[in-house]
């Protein structure tokens, strides 16, 4: 059989993975219909449906879901085919995209170290978790917290991390009743899965109900959480990544008797071909060197 047309199997991959042709046409800056045109195009020539087209959504059918893991595959060799031809605009300059909580509490205060190592690279620092336009130079990597799917990028583990229960010195007495404690403080909540799967780990493990559970201040940026925590607001769910130069300089503390995996972890995502620049071989093996030092 003669492949069908590239333009239709973009479409076809846009369309999938977005479950709706006008976030499809949206994203590829064209018409729905061009959308719509080119997926009954390809299903001609394929001589099945691939999606179903209900009022308000489509899906894909058996057919459809067949199809799509192998697209997707066919356009990461792609882009990697291309990508790894590419040479660094900017050999000289390292442009991070990070999350903010990250770049305040573990990137900032080590990254002179980087520096000082490669005095030829200057590094700037992006503090987000917007997406990334990598095509348009936005970056030459990211930072991410999360499970490591990043569509059409390449993604390695950096580092796991754990959540714990942290306070201001003299906050807590761990040799008193923690569930009382835990009623008679204020919660700083950080805004993020990991952090609210604790929180209920341990009112379960307290046996606190619902009823009886304190209300919390709710700060969507970890770096909050930890500052406030510092200035002794209350208790705060926090990585042990984010927080460790306060645990060494006795600035918080952590209950002894509560510790919970994080679910994400941290990761180095960008396009494949990026990873084969100098600066990116640098700046990866300096990172892996300061995860793997703790």
């Amino acid at each position: 059989m003669q492949l069908p047309p590239l333009k239709s199997l973009l479409y076809f991959k846009h369309a999938a993975e977005l479950g709706s042709f006008k976030l499809a046409a949206e994203q590829l800056y064209v018409t729905q219909a061009a959308i719509s045109q080119q997926i009954r195009s390809l299903e001609t020539h394929l001589g099945c449906v691939l999606f179903e087209r209900h009022t308000r959504k489509i899906c894909l059918t058996a057919k459809g879901k067949l199809l799509l893991p192998h697209i997707r595959k066919a356009f990461e060799h792609l882009n990697h085919g291309v990508q790894v031809i590419e040479e660094d605009p900017q050999p000289s300059v390292l442009n991070l995209s990070v999350l903010p909580s990250f770049a305040t509490c573990w990137l900032l205060p080590r990254i002179s170290s980087f520096q000082r190592q490669h005095p030829h690279i200057r590094v700037r620092i992006d503090p987000s978790d917007s997406l990334v336009d990598f095509d348009a130079g936005e970056a030459d990597l990211g930072i991410r917290f999360g499970k490591g799917h990043y569509p059409g990028l390449h993604s390695e583990v950096l580092a796991s991390d754990d959540m714990l229960l942290a306070y201001k010195p003299g906050l807590i007495d761990p040799l008193k009743p923690l569930n009382e404690q835990i009623k008679s403080n204020h919660l700083i909540m950080d805004i993020c899965p990991d952090a609210e799967r604790a929180w209920r780990i341990l009112f379960d493990k307290l046996a606190l109900t619902d009823v009886l559970q304190p209300h919390f201040l709710e700060i969507d940026n970890a770096a909050l959480v930890m500052q406030a925590t510092l200035a002794g607001q209350g208790i705060g769910m926090l990585r042990r990544q984010l927080i460790q130069p306060q645990l060494d300089l006795a600035q918080l503390e952590i209950h002894p008797e509560f510790e919970v995996a994080c679910d994400y972890q941290y990761y180095l995502a960008g396009p494949v071909g990026h990873f084969n620049w100098h600066k990116v071989k640098l700046f990866r093996t300096w990172l892996l060197g300061q995860f793997n030092s703790l």
